[in-house]
């Protein structure tokens, strides 16, 4: 049977660490994507000791242990890079490398780490986005492999620049592979965002089981979720029109054996605790049926 998994941050935000990992289980998922966004330079445990550290996330890790859920990947930074802006710039590095090994402390194979984006910096040329890029994640490779945790490089979608809708820089396949080749390691992996890959159709980006098939066996994680090909709504599959059957096709064609885990915005405010069983028993079919429920 394939295994299951949710992106936790909203849950654990709303229930807190037990209390919304109970509940993830009770759902039927069996893994969990655990987001790292939230924690800063500036608090008690990114920004106190050692012993903090290491304490915090051993009781995490115990915690999923004790609801046998496995923690099949983390979410890192979003935001990389803005022009202009050194100090957020020197310290997504610096938190990042915290991402990494908090990763690494919750014994999760990797992180995902955003490209820097359109949307920040504006229509900028494959010249800057390449180095700076570049730049960015060479600085982080040493800890990556210090920590034995793999920076997860996730697919693109749309931008938003002064008004308009883009497709941003790393949403083409040529740029991502470009980027992701040039990165000499082997603590490196990709992520396969359905979602964004899918509002990016419109400037000409394969559909996510072209895009799955272009990036081949190099893909170990997933972000699962569906849109109507606008806006990334982050939506249940099911509700936008992604062809899923044939994105699980791609999957199988790759060989694909992680965890199917599903990004989804889940904003049913006290009504989460009973639409996640609910969630789950669907998703669970759904992935069984290979995307071909009726």
């Amino acid at each position: 049977m394939k295994k299951i998994g949710i992106s936790c941050k909203s849950i654990l935000k709303r229930y807190g660490l037990e209390g919304g990992l109970e509940l993830i289980k009770r759902s039927g998922f069996d893994a969990v994507d655990f987001g790292l966004e939230t924690y800063t330079l500036g608090d008690e445990i990114y920004g106190g000791s050692d012993d903090a550290f290491e304490s915090h996330f051993d009781m995490v890790r115990r915690t999923a242990a004790k609801y046998e859920l496995e923690i099949s990947q983390t979410h890192g930074r979003c935001g990389t890079y803005r022009m202009g802006e050194e100090k957020f710039n020197r310290d997504a590095i610096e938190v990042s490398k915290f991402d990494l090994r908090a990763t690494a402390a919750l014994g999760a194979p990797c992180c995902v780490i955003h490209f820097p984006n359109a949307t920040r910096n504006g229509k900028q040329t494959p010249e800057f986005f390449h180095s700076i890029t570049g730049e960015i994640f060479n600085t982080l490779i040493p800890y990556a492999e210090k920590y034995k945790a793999k920076i997860a490089l996730e697919t693109f979608g749309a931008a938003r620049v002064a008004g308009d809708r883009i497709r941003d820089f790393f949403a083409a396949p040529e740029e991502f592979l470009k980027q992701y080749n040039g990165l000499d390691t082997e603590y490196k992996t990709i992520c396969v965002d359905t979602g964004h890959t899918h509002e990016a159709e419109s400037f000409w980006v394969p559909p996510p089981e072209e895009m799955i098939r272009i990036l081949g066996k190099d893909i170990s994680i997933l972000h699962l979720h569906d849109n109507s090909g606008h806006w990334d709504d982050h939506l249940v599959p099911g509700q936008g029109n992604i062809n899923w059957p044939a994105v699980f096709d791609a999957l199988d064609d790759i060989g694909y054996q992680g965890v199917y885990n599903f990004e989804l915005s889940l904003k049913f405010g006290s009504m989460n605790g009973e639409f996640l069983p609910f969630l789950g028993k669907y998703l669970r079919a759904f992935v069984d049926a290979r995307g071909n429920l009726k």
